[in-house]
């Protein structure tokens, strides 16, 4: 007769039992064994940011990559560039912008 393998023993918490509430409802082993073995209850995002808007602000303009200048902008309002006013005639009295 064909043997039947054994039933593997139950798994120690139910991952989407609670998930809409995880932070608060979950204990701190049951978070830590979600975040483990299924990506879910992670204290710390599981994965990173492309750049660190943070690393070398000091000196972003001459730098960084105008990838992380752009992403960083975008994202985190950091290392934009500069908006210059507008140029302004007043010659003959008359200001206006100069396109």
């Amino acid at each position: 007769p064909p043997t039947v393998p054994p039933t593997p023993p139950p798994l120690p918490y139910d991952c989407n039992a609670g998930v809409a509430n995880w932070m608060a409802g979950w204990s701190d082993a049951k978070k830590a064994w979600c975040c483990a073995h299924g990506g879910q209850g992670c204290t710390t995002p599981t994965t990173s940011l492309p750049y660190d808007c943070n690393a070398g602000f000091n000196n972003w303009q001459a730098g960084w990559s105008d990838g992380k200048k752009n992403w960083c902008c975008t994202h985190a309002a950091r290392g934009c560039a500069p908006v210059s006013p507008p140029k302004m005639c007043t010659l003959w009295g008359d200001p206006h912008v100069i396109s």
